[in-house]
């Protein structure tokens, strides 16, 4: 949340104890507390990032205490993806940084994870978001597997002209070497085999959310699209092997939610195949911003930001869609991480 109110909350398996603003407890002299703005949270290394939109860093905590390690500046920082010996950031800069007239570009920050040095930096699309990695063959090199990395650039300053392309990135000499072309504002990503599944929020007008399947066709790792799914209007997903946890929906042109379903798309029979809140208590979750599926129990976390502007709620399911729990946390809750102990 704005106004330097992001907090850190923690569940404790083990205990079934809720733990509310941990950062503020264990790091005492830290001043305004976490921050401002809490988008994402990944965890390597005993290593906890934290974005920090709002405030222009990523925190880098012990995963263990919770306590500071190291501060990294970024400019309105969004996703973090850790790979080998770095972190990825996706940066959508600031609108002053800007020339009246210019496209908004933002970029992805490169960061060694182990002393935070060797930060480089390079351009992408507009206003860069969520990221996928994968490797994959390429047939233009005798079948050599590429390292690449997929960021979707959402266009948000844009608005109502949001961008429509991914940006590919090769990780073994950080360079985007292309653009792969989709719906209006891609945001999620998943890939199975040679298909690429794209979330797009599309513009809020005459083009709707959908999912976009995306196909390597010639196994150049150059997707194109292949067909899109608007009866699945998609607000966000996370992959699970072979599943996708979809939360469906639209929204209205101030970016409300009018209507929402919580199911899970099989890429392998595209088609939704069942859902994931089967209990009817689907019309509790009010503005759901984020979900997770833990990967032992397979129990799926559901964010609701509610009205973004006082508490929020972290349900839990069961893997057969029955609630188990919910609970309070801080002001619009956007983000689930799972630390193994």
């Amino acid at each position: 949340k704005g106004n330097n109110e992001a907090t850190l909350d923690y569940f404790d398996y083990l205990t079934s104890i809720y733990h509310r603003n941990i950062y503020a407890e264990r790091n005492p002299e830290a001043i305004p507390n976490l921050g401002d703005n809490g988008i994402d949270l990944a965890i390597a290394d005993k290593k906890l990032y934290v974005s920090l939109s709002g405030s222009h860093r990523v925190e880098v905590l012990d995963v263990e205490t919770s306590e500071r390690i190291a501060t990294i500046a970024v400019n309105n920082p969004r996703h973090i993806l850790i790979h080998e010996d770095y972190a990825y950031i996706t940066s959508y800069l600031k609108r002053k940084q800007q020339k009246y007239g210019e496209q908004p570009l933002g970029e992805l920050v490169r960061v060694k994870t182990n002393d935070m040095s060797d930060v480089r930096k390079i351009t992408l699309g507009c206003q860069p978001d969520e990221m996928l990695y994968f490797e994959a063959e390429n047939a233009s090199t005798g079948g050599e597997k590429e390292t690449l990395l997929i960021v979707s650039n959402t266009g948000e300053y844009n608005s109502p002209k949001f961008d429509n392309r991914l940006s590919v990135v090769n990780l073994e000499n950080f360079v985007q070497t292309s653009y792969i072309y989709t719906g209006t504002a891609p945001h999620s990503l998943a890939v199975t085999g040679r298909y690429l599944y794209v979330g797009t929020a599309g513009n809020l007008k005459d083009e709707p959310p959908s999912l976009n399947i995306l196909k390597d066709k010639s196994n150049l790792n150059t997707f194109t699209s292949d067909w899109v799914r608007d009866e699945l209007p998609t607000l966000t997903f996370v992959q699970m092997e072979d599943t996708l946890f979809m939360i469906k929906g639209r929204r209205n042109a101030f970016g409300e939610i009018l209507e929402r379903d919580f199911v899970k798309y099989s890429t392998k029979a595209d088609e939704i195949v069942s859902r994931f809140v089967s209990d009817g208590t689907e019309s509790q979750i009010e503005n759901p911003t984020s979900l997770a599926v833990h990967p032992v129990t397979h129990d799926i976390f559901i964010t609701d930001a509610r009205s973004g502007t006082s508490s929020g709620l972290l349900y839990c399911y069961s893997p057969s869609g029955v609630q188990k729990w919910k609970i309070k946390t801080g002001i619009a809750p956007c983000k689930v991480a799972f630390v193994e102990k």
